[in-house]
């Protein structure tokens, strides 16, 4: 019997969020941390069950790799990567990615086929007809091996210093769309007779090559007839001949992290990475350390238990400027917001990405402060709207 609920109390939930919200879970775990981006589209519930449980499959994964009960009372956490080596952890991970999205997709099968009450099956369908992007960092404290694994189109970037001392942004993660040649020839290889299957950078009508559930591009054409017949289900996809087109087994890389570097990771969805570049986002937290690096303690403004001596000085005048110029700090006297007169008749559509000339550095978390950026940076008009804006078409109207 399947059962898809989460299985041990040592996830600490992070993060929680809204529907199709982007989400993150931390082990309660010294030895080792594990850090995740899920994006759920179609639908939030493949996004709320990956979620919940891929961090319990792959934990199993990795004790049954070792030779382990993972339901053991006498497993122990904390050694999970000291009795695999690196492909075994590969392996593992691999496992549980494809192990959890069989299942999810086994339930929307039973429900097909089955005799369960209709409320039931809808439930089983609703999971596997939606879908979701799952992006998973794992860091084994003690040799120093990240491994990021990824499925769909969320990104891990990291930042290291270069011999010059400038931060570069090394890409720990594919995006997995039709635009990607790679995925794009695979495609091509696994399904050699079907030249209408990628138009557009288009699966089947689909962004993703890679993602959990989605049940149109995966399930027998038998199967979503009788789904179609039983349960309202979607009509087959044009050109749908040899499935499963979408697979949920994940793209792994594996880098060696020296703490002593002050590396940096940023894990996001797409949505953040549609208005900034991968080297921009480095740049960005780049900016942020230098105005928070606890070695040189930042600038504080007044009432927070700071004393800024002189402030009429023109030397500090001057360096202040300067300082918001380079985007270390924020001070209204200096950052230009367009008033209301000046953003009328705006093309606001045109503005894509974030731009370099708006960046500013004025929160206190790293994560807020590219966030902040990625929408519009001291453009507050934009950042406002932007934040705050309803969604003003359905999700399927933009994928």
């Amino acid at each position: 019997m399947i059962a898809l609920e989460p299985r041990e109390e040592w996830l600490i939930n992070a993060c929680s969020g809204e529907l199709d919200e982007d989400d993150r879970r931390v082990p309660n775990s010294l030895a080792w941390a594990m850090w995740g981006i899920v994006d759920g589209h179609a639908g939030e519930y493949a996004a709320y069950v990956v979620k919940d449980i891929l961090p319990d499959y792959v934990i199993e994964e990795l004790f049954l790799q070792a030779g382990i009960d993972p339901r053991s009372p006498y497993r122990d956490f904390r050694t999970i990567f000291q009795n695999c080596s690196v492909d075994e952890t590969v392996q593992a991970i691999t496992h549980a990615f494809l192990r959890l999205d069989k299942d999810i997709l086994e339930l929307a099968t039973q429900a097909i086929t089955g005799s369960k009450p209709f409320h039931a099956s809808m439930q089983d369908l609703a999971l596997a007809d939606s879908g979701c992007c799952a992006l998973l960092a794992m860091w084994d404290t003690t040799s120093g091996y990240l491994h990021v694994a990824n499925v769909g189109n969320s990104r891990a970037v990291l930042g290291r210093r270069n011999v010059r001392g400038t931060w570069e942004a090394r890409p720990l993660s594919t995006d997995q769309t039709g635009c990607s040649e790679d995925e794009v020839a695979r495609l091509r290889s696994e399904h050699p007779d079907e030249p209408d299957m990628i138009k557009d950078g288009r699966l089947l009508g689909s962004a993703l090559t890679r993602a959990f559930g989605d049940l149109r591009w995966k399930l027998s054409a038998h199967l979503q007839s009788i789904a179609q017949t039983r349960f309202f289900g979607h009509p087959l996809l044009p050109f749908f001949l040899s499935p499963p087109y979408l697979t949920a087994e994940p793209q792994i890389t594996t880098t060696k992290i020296d703490p002593r570097d002050n590396d940096f990771l940023i894990l996001a969805s797409d949505g953040f990475w549609d208005h900034i570049s991968s080297d921009q986002a480095v740049q960005l937290v780049g900016r942020w350390l230098t105005k928070n690096d606890p070695a040189t303690p930042p600038r504080q403004e007044a009432g927070m238990n700071t004393i800024i001596i002189n402030e009429d000085d023109e030397e500090y005048e001057t360096a202040r400027k300067s300082e918001v110029q380079e985007g270390l700090i924020r001070d209204e006297r200096y950052v230009q917001i367009p008033p209301p007169c000046e953003v009328k008749n705006r093309e606001y559509t045109k503005v894509q990405r974030g731009d370099e000339k708006n960046w500013v550095v004025v929160d206190g978390n790293a994560a807020t402060h590219l966030a902040r950026n990625a929408l519009g940076g001291a453009d507050e008009d934009m950042l406002c709207a932007l934040v705050g804006a309803p969604a003003l078409y359905p999700m399927k109207r933009l994928r």
